[in-house]
């Protein structure tokens, strides 16, 4: 675990010559090196050599856990439609991943060559901040997690995140975020105009081999195209 900044961050470099980096974020009451399963398990992408980076949330006092400090990218205070969302919260997360890949940036990685990924709330973070991110990123991974604020999405997203291809995958038995929530949020982002790519696995709010197998296999071809070129 390495400091930059203010902010943790878990660090792996898969090769000596680092060709591409994927930024990974994690969920709600966890840390970053609870994401180390996953990027183990990314056997075919991790060849390309890439530098994995994944920051702590900040400990925050979340409503939902009675206001008991946890590592979160930003407020739960109840049910959607319930309660109001956290968009300061959100915009201050958004802020932190946007510095830290304009740091990836300055390290000499293209913002074609970036995976921007995530599980859970880190997911949703993902997806928010990578649309409004001022460059176009190689992709977004987002693991069983939502499209928040998607009423302002149009007025608020970079245009060169039209260029960004998105992969989802959610649990069909997801009670965290049920998978009408996902779908609703893949339907509202494909009809303003983005790349989707949808997959449902028969599991609940967690990762499964299969799902980790897809996400290897779409990070490998997402980047090798990008290297290619």
């Amino acid at each position: 675990m390495q400091q930059q900044g203010k902010q943790e961050v878990f660090e792996v470099y898969t090769r000596r010559k680092v060709k591409a980096a994927t930024v990974w974020l994690h969920g709600m009451g966890v840390n970053a090196e609870d994401l180390n399963p996953i990027l183990v398990n990314l056997r075919q992408s991790r060849e390309i050599g890439l530098h994995y980076i994944a920051p702590n949330a900040p400990l925050k006092r979340i409503t939902v856990n009675e206001g008991m400090p946890t590592r979160a990218w930003f407020d739960v205070r109840g049910e959607p439609g319930e309660a109001p969302l956290d968009r300061e919260g959100m915009d201050e997360s958004t802020r932190t991943i946007h510095d830290l890949l304009d740091r990836v940036r300055e390290q000499g990685r293209e913002p074609g060559h970036i995976i921007l990924a995530g599980f859970s709330q880190g997911a949703t973070l993902a997806l928010h901040a990578g649309l409004r991110y001022p460059h176009a990123l190689a992709g977004i991974v987002v693991m069983s997690g939502e499209l928040l604020f998607a009423d302002s999405l149009l007025d608020e997203a970079e245009s060169a995140s039209r260029q960004t291809p998105i992969l989802m995958l959610h649990g069909e038995n997801d009670r965290a975020i049920p998978i009408d929530d996902a779908r609703a949020s893949r339907d509202a982002l494909q009809s303003s105009g983005y790349q989707i790519e949808w997959n449902e696995y028969p599991i609940e709010h967690t990762v499964s081999p299969e799902e980790v197998e897809r996400v290897d296999d779409w990070i490998h071809h997402r980047l090798t195209e990008a290297l290619a070129r």
